[in-house]
């Protein structure tokens, strides 16, 4: 199986076997032939069928410790050559899963696998997850097979499965069982279920492509079971998730209390941790409440707010910083508000967990600033909590302006104005302070999708930007990279200066790069590779090329098949 597109461990796949081809998400007995389970006490050789399962033993879930160690110690002696798919019975104790996994597959290769008892531990959400998790890492080229209904699927497909047996589904027929959008709560007269399979697997497909499987996952929640696992794998395993999840190029809509701890909001609160610093030259700090509008910049509130800034303190706003508080990526810094694609229901009610999350975020970011910088909360509702909380666990004092009928009201502004005058802030900026945090500005952007010390690499001072709308980054003739309201690009030049001042985003090569770079030419990628991202492409410490990267950092390293990055520029 080769890996085309990634949302999440959810994958757009291509499988080649013998001389058919399918795409996944995929139904066995639809896109492709599979054998009927093998018994290890009655072994057959099924060779008529696209993937032929290897002989194997039917165990339980609650199957006791003793049992499946003697079953264990007979499936390792299977001669597994003949066969092109592995069966494993997923029982309680994962361990001897891992166990089974790591003896098999260290020593044959298999082109899918099947996850049995899945009808059963779906029910389990824990171990649901981290199932699918174990078996998942082990090898990216493997297509994950496993049985369970159709309303499962949107969720399976995003947890990392690629492909469901719909022989099972004949019992469903049988009882006069029609599927519904709604199953199992509600059910059609009419029998439909292989119909329905058809239909809900191409709509994740669709889903996958178009990069909104996590909006159809959280649309499908049939059951109490489907609620469960999203929200073990959403807090148990964000990582697991975040690893494989582009980051976000399109505006993302939190449509429910399932979307407050989606993947790409996790990985923007370590970011804002780990990859924001303020700039040098901060004599004040300012904390606003975010805006419908996005960028906020442009939204009526925060120009509101940046007048009255710039009429008390003049060319002194460029000594300034700016956070935005919101719900539910918790703080924004100014210059990542280009980033920050996102809309979300809006009622003036926060709950608990939004609060205390953007606390927290708070809290860690006021800590990255000088103590003798003040900070001036201009805030009202929840956000004053949000300010409040982090105040107190920072041990950072907050000053409050006066809020009257809303941040935006006239009294309001008024009082935003009086309470920097009667702080007889000092201000005071010259053309050198515009200029360093325009430069800023973009390199803070580099910062977000390389890390710490990419901006000051693509954009040192003595850089020139040309240009109006899309800016050119220059290092005397040589262009590291362009800019235009948060999407940027790096020119090799500029991806060998990244790499080495981060040591980060490189993918090596022992190999004259002519093309693509595929998988089995990878001899190490960073593992902060993220599917889509830039990466340099690395042969003796030289960048020879840039590209977009299709799988993960790790993925890269394991898969033998499919390409891993899609190269754009060469050296």
């Amino acid at each position: 199986m080769e890996i085309i597109k990634h949302e999440g461990p959810g994958r757009l796949g291509l499988v080649k076997i013998k001389e058919k081809t399918f795409k996944t998400p995929a139904l066995a007995g639809v896109d492709f032939t599979l054998s009927p389970f093998n018994s290890y006490f009655y072994p057959k050789d099924f060779r008529e069928y696209d993937f032929n399962l290897a002989p194997s033993i039917p165990l339980s879930f609650y199957t006791p410790r003793e049992i499946i160690e003697k079953a264990l110690n007979r499936l390792y002696e299977v001669d597994y050559s003949k066969f092109n798919a592995l069966y494993v019975p997923v029982v309680r104790n994962l361990e001897y899963v891992d166990e089974f996994l790591e003896n098999v597959l260290s020593q044959h290769s298999f082109d899918a696998l099947y996850i049995g008892n899945a009808k059963i531990f779906v029910k389990d959400y824990r171990r649901f997850v981290q199932a699918i998790r174990i078996i998942r890492e082990k090898d990216p080229n493997l297509l994950l097979v496993t049985d369970l209904e159709p309303f499962f699927y949107p969720l399976a497909v995003y947890l990392g499965i690629d492909a469901f047996d719909t022989r099972s589904l004949k019992l469903y027929d049988f009882h006069k069982k029609g599927f519904t959008q709604f199953s199992p709560i509600l059910w059609d007269e009419n029998t439909n279920s292989l119909e329905f399979a058809r239909r809900t697997i191409k709509l994740v497909r669709k889903a996958l492509k178009e990069g909104k499987l996590r909006y159809l996952v959280e649309n499908f929640f049939s059951t109490q079971a489907h609620a469960g696992i999203l929200r073990i794998a959403d807090r148990e395993n964000w990582d697991y998730l975040e690893k494989y999840t582009p980051v976000q190029k399109d505006t993302i809509y939190f449509i429910s209390d399932a979307s407050q701890n989606r993947p790409e909001v996790m990985r923007w609160r370590q970011r804002v941790v780990e990859r924001f610093k303020p700039p040098e030259n901060v004599e004040a700090l300012f904390l606003f409440p975010c805006s419908a509008k996005k960028p906020y910049s442009h939204s009526r509130s925060h120009t509101l707010f940046r007048k009255a800034l710039k009429e008390v303190l003049g060319d002194g706003v460029y000594k300034i910083h700016e956070l935005i508080l919101t719900s539910p990526f918790g703080v924004v810094p100014r210059e990542w508000e280009w980033l920050a694609k996102y809309d979300i229901v809006v009622t003036g009610h926060w709950s608990e967990e939004e609060i205390s999350s953007a606390a927290e975020l708070l809290a860690k970011a006021l800590e990255k600033y000088p103590k003798d910088v003040p900070v001036i909360a201009h805030l009202d509702e929840a956000y004053i909590e949000i300010a409040r909380r982090a105040s107190e666990s920072s041990g950072r004092e907050i000053i409050f302006t006066p809020v009257k009928n809303g941040t935006t009201s006239r009294e309001s502004l008024e009082g935003l104005e009086r309470t920097i005058k009667e702080l007889d802030l000092e201000v005071v900026a010259g053309k050198e302070d515009r200029t360093y945090r325009f430069y800023e500005n973009i390199r803070k952007v580099f910062d977000f999708y390389f890390g710490l010390g990419a901006g000051e690499a693509v954009l040192p001072d003595d850089a020139r930007i040309i240009g109006s709308k899309m800016l050119r980054i220059l290092i005397g003739n040589q262009q590291t990279g362009t800019y235009q309201d948060g999407v940027i690009s790096v020119t090799p030049v500029g991806m060998q200066r990244i790499y080495e001042a981060t040591k980060s985003y490189y993918v090596k090569i022992d190999f004259d790069l002519r093309g693509d770079v595929f998988a089995v030419g990878v001899n190490e990628a960073d593992k902060k590779i993220r599917p889509d991202d830039i990466v340099g492409v690395v042969r003796d410490e030289k960048v020879v090329g840039v590209g977009r990267a299709v799988l993960s950092g790790e993925e890269m390293v394991k898969a033998k098949r499919g390409v891993a990055v899609k190269v754009r520029k060469r050296a």
